[in-house]
């Protein structure tokens, strides 16, 4: 979905405009499964919810990345 709406931007502002749009996930992110979440081409960052509450999950998304 991340690739799909970076190929929008591109056709309708350019691929240099493009390339610079930050695209978050908007899902759940927890250790669990943040290294497959940001190993994705197109997922520049996320919406960090619930995880960021306890400091050792919020400590293992950050060393996921």
């Amino acid at each position: 979905m991340h690739a799909f709406i970076r190929e929008i931007m591109a056709k309708g502002y350019g691929s240099a405009i493009a390339d610079e749009i930050s695209i978050l996930y908007g899902g759940s992110v927890k250790p669990t499964n943040a290294k497959e979440i940001f190993s994705k081409q197109d997922v520049d960052g996320g919406l960090i919810g619930g995880a960021a509450l306890k400091a050792e999950d919020f400590l293992a998304i950050i060393k996921s990345i």
